[in-house]
């Protein structure tokens, strides 16, 4: 092959022939006058000798990448991917929530008549026995009253008594003997309710257990059932209290097991029951409150307000749920993930509804898939050849 400039020069050449211009003649005429213009040049113009040359070296460029160039791609191998099979029906999906410990027996203590509070005999935090005294009221002016309403059914006892016998000996008339039975009975029933309320002058402990909270102090003059002391009792253990949203607490029944883990110890969960469920919405928060019974064995002493995490075992209905590993592109609630079809990987697109375990569960079901890829889903692309392994 020829250099790309001679063949310019050759091209060249062969013009100037054809035009018929000596090479000695230079491209002048002998007969030229001084100041006649100049005749056009006989050699032709720039561009006629390049095109010849132009067209050569595109020849020439095209001839050398036609012989160098690559082939095209091909496909590449199958991908091996494992899949996994999607799950639908019912799944265990256990109900986590928050709580709070609290004894199962909480007492607010109060007189039932008001007075001059005497002497409170515990402080807050302090371990009671069942019948030890908490607090007095001054019982003056209940014993005075206890006494006069004894007093008074002495006579009334007295006036029965000797209007019975007038009757008998039909001195009086049967109904005096009738109206001082009566008035002996109203007296009697007086002559208790002084008694009464001169007894509940003094409160006493319920239960084995603690002070909570102490409200009154001694020289106070309080109201009939105003709260003087707070406590609880270990008779009956401790619960575990809480609130359960409305798509929470349908399906939820008294009875049920639990765990309950308290934040504060570093024990094992402790078993125990659900023992009640609101069947009304609190009003401010429109949540369902609810309790868990703790097993008495293993809660042990424990203290009022300890934050604790309860977790109940129950089945819910699912559309569908794939393990996490087949997730791809998850961004919030959506994602999508891949089927195997025809040798071939298929995109599809998902609604997350929440997370389980290892599980995603899915918002809506996937007609007609029966198993997602997990194993190598994060490298596919929509119809990429896959190959399944065990």
């Amino acid at each position: 092959m020829r250099p790309v400039r001679a063949v310019a020069l050759h091209t060249a050449s062969r013009e100037r022939k054809d035009r018929g211009t000596p090479a000695s003649q230079g491209g002048h005429r002998p007969d030229r006058l001084w100041g006649d213009p100049p005749e056009e040049h006989a050699m032709p113009p720039r561009s006629t000798l390049l095109r010849p040359a132009l067209a050569a070296s595109l020849l020439l460029a095209s001839a050398c990448a036609s012989s160098g160039a690559a082939p095209a791609p091909a496909e590449g191998a199958p991908v091996p991917v494992r899949s996994q099979p999607v799950t639908r029906g019912a799944l265990p999906v256990p109900l986590r929530v928050a709580g709070t410990v609290h004894p199962k027996d909480e007492r607010m203590l109060s007189f039932k008549v008001g007075g001059l509070v005497a002497r409170i005999r515990v402080e807050e935090g302090e371990r009671v026995r069942r019948g030890q005294v908490l607090a007095e009221l001054d019982a003056t002016e209940l014993s005075s009253g206890a006494r006069q309403a004894r007093e008074g059914l002495a006579k009334a006892e007295r006036d029965r008594d000797r209007a019975r016998a007038l009757a008998a000996q039909e001195v009086v008339a049967r109904a005096v003997a009738e109206d001082a039975e009566t008035a002996t009975r109203i007296a009697q029933a007086g002559a208790e309710a002084a008694e009464f309320n001169l007894r509940r002058s003094v409160l006493t402990a319920p239960d084995d257990g603690w002070v909570e909270e102490r409200m009154a102090e001694p020289g106070e003059v309080i109201a009939p059932g105003r709260p003087v002391l707070r406590v609880s009792g270990r008779g009956r253990g401790f619960v575990v209290r809480g609130a359960l949203a409305d798509r929470e607490v349908l399906g939820l029944r008294t009875g049920q097991p639990a765990l309950v883990t308290v934040d504060a110890t570093a024990g094992a969960p402790i078993s125990g029951t659900i023992s009640e469920i609101a069947r009304s919405a609190t009003r401010s928060t429109g949540s369902y409150d609810f309790e868990v019974r703790l097993d008495p064995a293993r809660s042990g002493d424990l203290l009022d307000g300890l934050s604790a995490k309860v977790e109940i075992a129950r089945q819910v209905e699912v559309p569908a749920a794939v393990p996490l590993g087949a997730l791809v592109e998850a961004d919030g609630d959506r994602g999508a993930v891949f089927v195997v079809e025809g040798g071939r990987a298929r995109r599809v697109p998902v609604r997350i509804a929440f997370l389980q375990g290892e599980r995603a569960v899915l918002a809506d079901d996937l007609p007609g898939v029966s198993d997602v890829v997990t194993d190598g889903a994060s490298t596919l692309a929509d119809g990429a050849p896959v190959r399944l392994v065990p």
